[in-house]
C-alpha cells in the first residue's frame, strides 16, 4: 500500500491505482513506483523510467529519491541512478574491432554514444557508464558501441588469420536439396517433435513396444514426450489430425532426424 502524507491511500500496486492519484494536465508533481519481482530488473526500469521523465522537470534532470522500507524494517533509497566507470584498452578496442583509432577518436566515439569517456593512463579508456545504460555490462559492449559509432560499413574487411576451408556437410545439402523439390511438387513442410509417445510409435502403428528400437526418456515430464521418434509417420498423422477442416488434398512432408537405439551398445 502507498500512502501520503496525510495517510490517503494512493496505489495498492500491482492492482490499481487510485483516482485521488491520477495524473492530469495540472500534475505538477509526478510519483514513479515499480512493482516486480526481481530486485536488479526493477532497479533497471525505474532508473530509466525516471531519467527520461527528469527532462520535463522544472528543474531539469532534478529527481527526489524515497525511502523504501523492508519488512525487517531497513530501508533503501530509490532511485540509486549510479554511475560507475569502466576501463578499456585503447589497443585491444582497435583489435577487436578492426580498425586502427587513437585514444581520442575512441572517446570521441563512445561520448557519441551517450558514455561519457577520457584518456586514462596506460594507453586507457575511461569510461563513464550513466543509469541510463544498464545494457553496459562488459568491456565488449564498449567496443560494439564504438563500431556502431564508428559505422560497420567503414570497417574494413580482412581475410582470416587461419587457414580454413569452409563446406557445406553432404547430409545437409541432399536434405536441403530434397526439401527444395518437395517444395516444388506442391508439398506443405511439417515441423514436429522429435519427441513423442510409446503409443504413437507403437500400438497406434499396430507394432509392439518391445520390439522397436526406441531411447526412451528416463524421467518424461508428460506422457506426450516419452520416446524419441524412431519414424516420423506419427508426427505426419498427428499433424494430419489437427487440420481435418482444411481443404483437401492435404500433402505433407517432413525430412528430420530420428534415433534408433543401439542395442549392441554397452
Amino acid at each position: 500500500i502507498i500512502k501520503d502524507k496525510d495517510g490517503i491511500v494512493l496505489s495498492m500496486p500491482p492492482i490499481i491505482n487510485g483516482d485521488h492519484s491520477k495524473i492530469t494536465l495540472n500534475t505538477k508533481n509526478v510519483f514513479i513506483e515499480c512493482t516486480a519481482t526481481d530486485l536488479t530488473k526493477a532497479i533497471i526500469v525505474l532508473d530509466t523510467i525516471v531519467c527520461m521523465f527528469s527532462k520535463y522537470c522544472t528543474n531539469q534532470y532534478e529527481v527526489q529519491q524515497c525511502k523504501v522500507y523492508s519488512p525487517e524494517g531497513t530501508y533503501e533509497l530509490y532511485p540509486k541512478l549510479e554511475y560507475r566507470e569502466e576501463l578499456i584498452n585503447v589497443d585491444k578496442a582497435n583489435n577487436y574491432i578492426g580498425i586502427n583509432e587513437d585514444g581520442d577518436k575512441l572517446a570521441a566515439l563512445l561520448s557519441r554514444m551517450c558514455l561519457p569517456t577520457r584518456l586514462a593512463e596506460l594507453a586507457s579508456l575511461a569510461v563513464r557508464v550513466p543509469p541510463t545504460r544498464h545494457d553496459v555490462i562488459h568491456a565488449c559492449d564498449l567496443y560494439e558501441d564504438i563500431a556502431i559509432a564508428y559505422g560497420y560499413n567503414r570497417i574494413p574487411r580482412r581475410e582470416a588469420r587461419v587457414v580454413t576451408t569452409g563446406a557445406q556437410f553432404p547430409l545437409s545439402k541432399l536434405t536441403e536439396q530434397l526439401r527444395l523439390e518437395c517444395a516444388h511438387a506442391g508439398y506443405t513442410e511439417a515441423l514436429t517433435f522429435t519427441l513423442c509417445s510409446r503409443e504413437d510409435i507403437s500400438t497406434k502403428l499396430g507394432l509392439k513396444i518391445e520390439d522397436i528400437p526406441a531411447a526412451h526418456i528416463s524421467n518424461p515430464k508428460t506422457l506426450e514426450f516419452q520416446v524419441v521418434r524412431t519414424v516420423l509417420l506419427p508426427g505426419l498423422l498427428k499433424t494430419l489430425a489437427a487440420n481435418k477442416k482444411m481443404p483437401l488434398p492435404l500433402k505433407l512432408f517432413e525430412i528430420s532426424d530420428v534415433v534408433l537405439a543401439d542395442k549392441t551398445a554397452g
